[in-house]
């Protein structure tokens, strides 16, 4: 049959359907606030034919649905526990202020639970003392699926430490599992937990960055933002940024330096990109020393995300200057200097698929004079030169901001969860994106209405005020 044909016969049974039955390209229209972030990571997994994804909805709540790639049906989204920090405080007009620390991020473990972390920006001071820490907001909390592969009911497991912010899990191929996460608000450290039953016990913290006072001026402490993921085999990857962080007035958002070192599960030890063995937790001047990749001196960097390739070697990305991304690896004895993907603005973010040593893709969002994009920059040389393909969904009406990072063992129809940021919007609701290389994966109408009345009935009292 004629292609022309074939969209003729499609456009007419499309037009036939009811609107409620029409696909969107959206799952959910609940997403709250800033819904994801690479930070808080993962915060899907594809198992089994079905991914499984959480973001943040209504109360800053954790909310989770599931894509059947084989039925093409979603299931949900349940909401899977309640986050102290949307009871404190529910803004849901624009200028209204959301913490979004507590975003949750999410692993299947080998027997098939689903494990939440969310709820967490450092810990509430009447959670008790944080010996590792200065205290927050909220509570770490952790809940998990009462039954393997099922999202409809969850229960919470008080075995982890109520005082984390930017949980981020990483699964082992043996199936331990550790939970990443700073230790507190701004001024503290960085720690692991490790289980080895399944996520139903977890060890005491290690701290493992430290944030002290510097010696010339112990207002400002030495602080970080790390990110971490699953390297080759029984390694995991740690790439950070150095925070200089100041009390009350004189905190700013200044992130300077960026620093790479690897854990070798096997026996416990860290080392560094040449292989040096670390001693754990590290300082500031021991950093400089023994992590450093690159001294931005004085100039901003900002977290990016880190894959490896088959021999192991860390393929890296970190937002600088004006927020655009560049590029690091690692060449086997030092590391290649860092390359801009895409010059661009604070918009870019996002993750990369390391195919080889040489090939690289790495999934944006950007913003052009056009609008708002997310797409794939490509290298075949290792990164010296990057070529733009095209966007895989843009927009001149909508900001796709903000993005996740990739899911754990992702599907190429289901990549990351973006959220829709519609211009001139006057509450804090957003459309959730399930994105795949060919687009987002869609979704009947009327089964992504989640919100039920309440954007209505606050909006009403907004106007009345």
């Amino acid at each position: 049959m004629p292609k022309l044909s074939k969209f003729f016969i499609l456009l007419t049974l499309l037009i036939s359907l009811p609107a409620s039955a029409q696909p969107v390209e959206y799952f959910t229209d609940n997403g709250y606030g800033n819904p994801v972030s690479t930070m808080h990571h993962p915060c899907a997994e594809f198992v089994d034919g079905i991914t499984y994804l959480t973001y943040q909805g209504p109360h800053e709540d954790p909310y989770v649905s599931t894509y059947n790639h084989t039925t093409q049906k979603w299931t949900g989204p349940f909401k899977a526990g309640v986050n102290p920090m949307g009871r404190e405080q529910d803004a849901i007009d624009r200028d209204g202020r959301v913490d979004n620390h507590g975003r949750p991020a999410m692993i299947v473990d080998a027997k098939g639970y689903i494990h939440i972390i969310f709820g967490g920006h450092g810990g509430s001071p009447d959670l008790g003392v944080n010996q590792n820490g200065t205290p927050g907001r909220g509570k770490q909390t952790h809940a998990v699926s009462k039954r393997p592969h099922d999202i409809t009911e969850w229960e919470t497991l008080e075995n982890i430490s109520p005082f984390g912010t930017y949980s981020q899990f990483v699964k082992m191929d043996n199936g331990d599992l550790y939970l990443f996460f700073r230790h507190g608000s701004h001024r503290s450290n960085w720690v692991y937990q490790k289980s080895i039953d399944h996520g139903r016990t977890f060890a005491d913290p290690t701290p493992l960055l430290i944030s002290k006072p510097q010696p010339q001026d112990p207002d400002i402490l030495d602080a970080w933002y790390a990110w971490f993921a699953k390297g080759k085999g029984n390694t995991i990857t740690a790439s950070y940024v150095y925070h200089p962080c100041g009390k009350g007035d004189r905190h700013t958002k200044d992130r300077h330096n960026t620093y790479y070192m690897q854990l070798n599960t096997g026996d416990n030890t860290w080392h560094n990109a040449p292989g040096q063995h670390l001693t754990i937790p590290i300082l500031k001047e021991y950093a400089d020393k023994n992590t450093l990749i690159f001294n931005t001196q004085g100039g901003r960097a900002n977290h990016g995300t880190c894959r490896v390739d088959e021999n192991g070697n860390p393929h890296i990305f970190f937002r600088h200057e004006k927020g655009h991304a560049r590029y690091y690896r690692w060449l086997g004895d030092k590391w290649q200097q860092p390359v801009t993907i895409f010059p661009g603005n604070r918009s870019q973010d996002g993750d990369m698929i390391v195919h080889s040593p040489t090939h690289v893709q790495v999934l944006l969002r950007y913003n052009t004079p056009t609008g708002s994009h997310v797409g794939y920059f490509t290298t075949t040389d290792g990164g010296l030169t990057w070529k733009k393909e095209n966007p895989i969904v843009s927009s001149n009406t909508v900001q796709y901001n903000p993005i996740s990072a990739i899911a754990r063992n992702a599907h190429p129809d289901a990549r990351l969860l973006i959220a829709e940021d519609v211009k001139g919007q006057q509450h804090q609701y957003h459309h959730m994106i399930l994105l795949g290389d060919n687009g987002p994966v869609t979704r009947p109408l009327e089964e992504t209405k989640n919100l039920g009345n309440r954007l209505e009935h606050v909006l009403k009292i907004k106007e009345e005020k």
